[in-house]
């Protein structure tokens, strides 16, 4: 065999095994992986764009709207869209600055704005920038009517929430807003319930296998019931609460991913849940002008009016408190900074997160503790001169009474009159210990959240000598005079004006002590197939007391109204009964004590507790006691006919017995709060 011959039969081979080759690639290829290889090219020419969902709204208890969704125009950029000749692109920049010249934009402004715009995926409108969102409708006009001279830029209707009550309600409200970068980061991945389903498509695309609940542009609840209520973190993936499904449209793109043509809009945006929370807008807003006038420039305060036998809070105010619009359109610095440092602290809710010494609105704790773990009888009587002395004739120390009583007093003069001396004496010679009054303010719900369901919730300290020697090593021992000041309401003890209300509910309603709540109902979106959500509060205990013992207390809160010398005659006009314990509670030497105000009604069948506390502003009877009475008034003289639609779910343990259910209709889910 010659060379020649060699070659031709080596070249033969190396072809024939290059053909084995590809007809096996191709075999693979057109055969074995076809199905794989189709489904990546069709997404390979595909674009899936999500458009914004509104947000749930949220109602007080009889559907008036308290947070709604506005639209919010803005100038959105497609940067595939674009001219690409650099001298097009320059006359859409100034055309488009032409038209937001009103607002102070300038040329430069836009021209790096679509600029950045443009480091986005090439198909999907993205926001121009802060100076151009919220367009009035004659920049949007402008922009419509000049749309083939802008190519790349469109106006996108997307949506910010709007709270149509101002300050109203702002602190339990909160407020959403664009999601923060660590927001994001956070909830990136998470998918909408469902999403991870396979459903087959004729062009091979699978838009529900990836289908996040945020985008780096979503509203996101940062405060209060926005923030609460933004997911369902009860199960084991979170369930989106108020933020809405996102829109889906299919865009074919081509090799650079410009936009050809609209496949189809998958799915068009769907709102959130909405929540229905338990406050009633009339009393609240009742409540906030009351509070505001006690309060005024200087001081501040907290309102909260709670239903003693659901658990539903009709009330929460705090002042003094911010438009929560205002956080919507964002602070400038100075702005920002101006309240951030404002004494009177407009960000905090007093109501949950401020912690105050409770004064004697205490004592009808402290009577409850002397009665049920020492002798003391309601006709005991202890004689009041103005005060009490400790120490030795060398070192006295002095315990004084708010005023002299100028002779003897038994338990329910000593409540409605809040003689100090009394109830220094129910220490002194009655021997109530300090041990027992921590023990029965922990029963009543002191010093551990209440579980409102709101963020920020403070626990308050209820103190007793272990807390003492842990928290003040500098002076770690226990002294009578401790305990002194710890039946009147003052010592270490802190509580919110939430947890004075719950105390003062339990005493109102027999013992029971209710975990408020804020919200009564979600409705669940369809796409949710969820039937709606009924709150029942949990009734966290029943303080074991002597039911004769509770009327002792209950008896002089109700004398402090009708006694001519009962601190509490300012609600004695009404025209229902009501029981009441003021409060004037010192918590720095040299400055005006907190006003404080406790009161249920009616007296013989309550219905609603209501706990005021104004800081700084003297006797309780004088500023709080005024505030609550137009409460309290409002609240009875609302009728049954304001309840009508309204389903309560009293805290009883429900049925054993399985509720018959419609076939085509979710069931109704009752939860209790905890």
């Amino acid at each position: 065999m010659t060379g020649f011959d060699l070659r031709i039969k080596t070249f033969g081979l190396f072809v024939g095994v290059l053909l084995v080759m590809l007809t096996g690639r191709l075999w693979l290829l057109q055969l074995t992986h076809w199905v794989d290889y189709r489904g990546q090219a069709l997404q390979n020419r595909t674009s899936i764009v999500s458009t914004p969902a509104p947000r749930g709204l949220i109602y007080d208890r009889e559907g008036r709207v308290l947070a709604e969704n506005r639209p919010n125009w803005s100038i959105v950029i497609t940067p595939a869209e674009l001219p690409t000749e650099p001298e097009k692109r320059e006359d859409v920049i100034k055309r488009l600055a032409s038209i937001l010249r009103e607002r102070g934009v300038s040329t430069a402004d836009v021209r790096d704005a679509i600029a950045e715009a443009c480091k986005a995926a090439s198909v999907t409108p993205t926001p121009l920038g802060k100076f151009a969102e919220d367009l009035s409708l004659s920049a949007v006009a402008q922009i419509e009517e000049r749309r083939f001279e802008l190519p790349g830029v469109g106006v996108a209707e997307q949506f910010k929430r709007h709270y149509p009550y101002d300050d109203l309600a702002s602190h339990v409200l909160g407020y959403a807003r664009a999601i923060t970068g660590e927001q994001y980061e956070q909830w990136r991945h998470l998918q909408y319930p469902g999403s991870d389903e396979q459903r087959p498509d004729e062009l091979g695309i699978e838009p529900w296998q990836n289908d996040p609940v945020y985008g780096n542009s979503s509203i996101f609840g940062q405060s209060g019931i926005e923030a609460a209520y933004e997911l369902d973190e009860a199960g084991a993936t979170p369930v989106p609460v108020l933020q809405g499904r996102r829109g889906m449209r299919i865009w074919e793109v081509d090799v650079h991913n410009r936009p050809l043509r609209l496949i189809r809009e998958e799915r068009v945006p769907q709102q959130g849940a909405g929540v229905y929370l338990t406050l009633d807008l009339d009393l609240q807003r009742v409540a906030e002008e009351a509070l505001a006038e006690a309060v005024g420039n200087t001081r501040t305060g907290a309102a909260v009016l709670m239903d003693v036998r659901t658990g539903g809070v009709l009330v929460m105010a705090s002042k003094p408190s911010i438009d929560p619009n205002r956080w919507v359109a964002g602070f400038s610095s100075g702005e920002y900074q101006k309240l951030a440092e404002d004494p009177r602290h407009p960000f905090y809710n007093k109501a949950i997160s401020g912690t105050y010494p409770p004064g004697s609105i205490f004592k009808m704790v402290s009577v409850l503790a002397a009665l049920e773990t020492t002798d003391v009888r309601p006709e005991s009587r202890f004689v009041c001169s103005g005060q009490i002395r400790l120490g030795s004739p060398t070192r006295p120390y002095y315990h004084k009474c708010w005023k002299n009583h100028g002779g003897a007093l038994n338990m329910w003069e000593g409540i409605a009159q809040s003689c100090d001396v009394y109830f220094y004496e129910l220490v002194r010679k009655a021997g109530t210990s300090s041990d027992a009054i921590a023990k029965y303010a922990r029963l009543f719900g002191m010093g551990t959240s209440t579980n409102c369901g709101l963020p920020g919730e403070a626990d308050g300290i209820v103190p007793d000598r272990d807390w003492k020697a842990e928290n003040r090593p500098n002076d770690p021992d226990w002294y009578t005079g401790d305990t002194l000041q710890y039946v009147i309401g003052q010592s270490f003890l802190k509580v919110t004006p939430l947890q004075m209300a719950v105390v003062t509910a339990a005493v109102a309603n027999g013992g029971t002590v209710i975990s408020p709540r804020l919200v009564r109902k979600i409705d669940w979106p369809e796409y949710l197939g969820r039937g709606p959500t009924l709150y029942r509060a949990q009734v966290v205990r029943e303080v074991e007391v002597d039911p004769d013992n509770l009327r002792i207390a209950q008896e002089g809160m109700r004398r402090a109204v009708t006694d001519p010398q009962g601190t509490a005659r300012t609600m004695a006009d009404l025209d229902f009964t009501s029981a009441a314990k003021t409060g004037s509670a010192q918590f720095e030497l040299g400055r005006k004590t907190h006003a404080w105000f406790a009161c249920y009604a009616p007296y013989e069948n309550p219905r609603y507790a209501c706990v005021v506390l104004v800081t700084e502003a003297g006797h309780g009877s004088e500023v709080a006691g005024p505030v609550a009475k137009k409460i309290m008034a409002a609240a009875m003289h609302r009728g049954t006919e304001a309840q009508a639609g309204v389903q309560e779910l009293l805290p009883e343990p429900p049925s054993e017995e399985e509720p018959q259910e419609a076939e085509d209709e979710p069931p109704v889910n009752i939860i209790i709060e905890g």
